[in-house]
């Protein structure tokens, strides 16, 4: 009997895997075109579909900051997207199966993002809708409202469980390890033909596209600025410190830590980006003081340390790469004219784009702009930028697409006043939980919360002072306070212990020596 449901088991199996096996030969031999890329995924999503039920809320917190693009989708949208509304899904199906499996609490953070949802929603609606131009739609910037849904969306993936205790530490230093995945998009500079195949996957950098456009495995030039290694330091210099902290990067055992640490530091600043070195540092110095270094013996060597660098930075600054240089322009250092002069540029063209976009703020104040373009309106933009010789064409164009490289702009702008508010009350919300998990939170991950928090606040103060885009961070700040619910199992709160209660008995004190009685 068992030798028959074995056979029986056995000519099922092959029933089903031959004429797929066949079937996905034939899509292999056949030309490459977005019709053959969706069938093989559908095939490969549900032979896995029993790993996306085990794994899925693990695979998105590590996705969350990967580069990896689904290049068989039109558009080609980010891992991340995709994983969001996988887990997502999953998780809200489960909590119909059982009750039991409910979301992770906190109704505080819950409020703000469901009514920026609302306001986008609504905002999209009046405006012309979601317009996907990859799906062949005429209007065009749906992709901004589509990241900044899944943002929110993915804020409730994240807080839909608990991460084990027993592999916190790996899924947080995942979480902001990934982002050196970017670094790959820079391998246009280095790598041939025969290589191009990895950028399907992963996005090639802007330097890298110049550098096979001009001379296939050629060099790059001297004022290349390599992004793809400054998002990649980024996501290693937020690891390690969520990690091991301060004190143990820099602690005199472990001279080589250190050394590793500030050398991916200095890479990051191979991008060119002042903004790099500004977080850098911001960060740096909250974390600093959240871990009390200021009160340790450790500050002399600290301070002396930056003395020491800074004057070697005096002296040697002009030896540097151009693109370190120009990272380094905002402070008071004698860096090469041309690296201070490509940052000024930068910098007063965001100054008259600011200038002639302010006055409609006040057009946009109840009902926002939305991000819609029509290709209409695209194509005289790129007329306008061909034939305008004093460069506003460029500015029509970045204001035409929502991008205004100024956090607060990006959300009052596009969205009004009431967008304005749900931000502002999410941000608020997030650094109050985020606060109450690091005061509160498990002794365990007291250095994982302290990080979180520090690297939140960071975000919050460079937002809002020196460049931002809401469709761009919002996912870095939902992650981030999805993030810490999922590590604390919710919003901590303090341990209140009962006090003992004293009781006074009464009693009676007799001498020690029984005098006689005298009759």
């Amino acid at each position: 009997m068992s030798n028959a449901s074995s056979l029986l088991r056995t000519l099922l199996i092959y029933s089903i895997c031959v004429p797929l096996a066949v079937f996905l030969g034939y899509l292999m031999a056949a030309p490459t075109t977005y019709g053959t890329f969706a069938w093989l995924g559908l095939v490969l999503g549900v032979l896995s579909f029993p790993l996306f039920l085990r794994w899925h809320h693990a695979w998105l917190i590590v996705t969350w900051n990967l580069s990896a693009v689904l290049f068989f989708i039109p558009g080609r949208p980010e891992v991340w997207l995709a994983m969001t509304w996988i887990s997502l899904l999953i998780s809200v199906v489960h909590y119909i199966i059982n009750r039991r499996r409910g979301f992770l609490h906190a109704p505080s953070v819950s409020r703000p993002l469901l009514f920026l949802a609302v306001v986008v929603l609504v905002t999209a609606k009046a405006t012309g809708g979601i317009g996907l131009q990859a799906f062949g739609s005429e209007l065009h910037g749906g992709k901004k409202y589509l990241m900044i849904l899944t943002a929110i969306a993915g804020y409730f993936a994240l807080a839909s469980r608990r991460i084990p205790p027993r592999r916190a530490l790996l899924y947080v230093t995942l979480f902001f390890l990934t982002s050196a995945s970017q670094a790959i998009g820079e391998l246009g500079n280095v790598v041939g033909p025969s290589m191009y195949f990895i950028f399907m996957l992963f996005p090639v950098s802007d330097a890298g596209i110049k550098t096979i456009l001009a001379s296939p495995g050629g060099a790059p030039g001297l004022m290349t600025r390599l992004s793809g290694l400054a998002e990649a330091s980024m996501g290693i210099f937020c690891a390690m410190l969520a990690r091991y902290g301060i004190r143990e990067i820099f602690n005199w055992r472990r001279l080589g830590r250190a050394l590793v640490f500030l050398g991916f530091v200095g890479m990051g600043m191979l991008g060119g980006f002042r903004s790099t070195l500004i977080l850098f540092l911001l960060a740096f110095m909250i974390l600093f003081y959240l871990e009390g270094m200021w009160r340790s013996r450790m500050l002399p060597f600290m301070v002396l340390g930056a003395i020491v660098g800074v004057t070697l930075l005096t002296a040697f600054v002009d030896r540097l790469p151009l693109t370190i240089q120009r990272s380094m322009s905002f402070l008071p250092l004698p860096v090469d004219p041309i690296a201070r002069q490509s940052a000024e540029d930068t910098a007063r063209w965001r100054w008259e784009m600011w200038k002639e976009v302010l006055p409609q703020i006040p057009e946009h104040l109840i009902l926002g702009k939305g991000f819609g373009f029509t290709a209409a309106e695209a194509q005289v933009t790129q007329i306008g930028t061909r034939f305008d010789e004093a460069g506003l064409g460029g500015l029509q164009g970045t204001e035409l697409v929502g991008d205004y490289h100024n956090g607060p702009i990006t959300v009052i702008l596009p969205f009004g006043i009431f967008g304005a508010i749900s931000f502002l009350w999410f941000i608020l919300a997030g650094l109050r939980v985020l606060h109450r998990n690091y005061q509160y939170g498990p002794p365990a991950y007291r250095q994982m919360n302290r990080f979180i928090l520090a690297w939140y606040f960071t975000k919050t103060i460079f937002f809002f002072t020196i460049f931002g885009g809401i469709q761009s961070d919002l996912m870095m700040f939902t992650g981030l306070v999805g993030l810490s619910i999922s590590l604390n199992g919710g919003v901590a709160r303090p341990i209140l212990v009962r006090q003992p209660r004293v009781r006074l008995v009464p009693f009676k004190l007799r001498p020690a020596v029984q005098r006689p009685v005298v009759a």
